[in-house]
């Protein structure tokens, strides 16, 4: 399953290591692609869509749909 979200939030690279583990989190093989340019993140994994969003906003980022 493949899902792309914008994550304002990120402005720095730790911001992209935070998300990148809390996507781990859920799914220790995932992919996890992130610009953090234009903010997006792509992932390829197991989780579903909602338990990605949850585990982003959890590490106290924001995602916009």
């Amino acid at each position: 399953m493949s899902l792309e979200l914008k994550v304002p939030s990120m402005v720095c690279n730790g911001c992209v290591d935070t998300v990148t583990k809390a996507i781990k989190g859920l799914d220790s093989d995932a992919k996890v692609e992130i610009d953090l340019s234009t903010k997006m993140v792509k992932v390829d994994g197991k989780p579903t869509d909602d338990s990605i969003k949850e585990a982003i906003t959890s590490a106290g980022h924001t995602v916009e749909s």
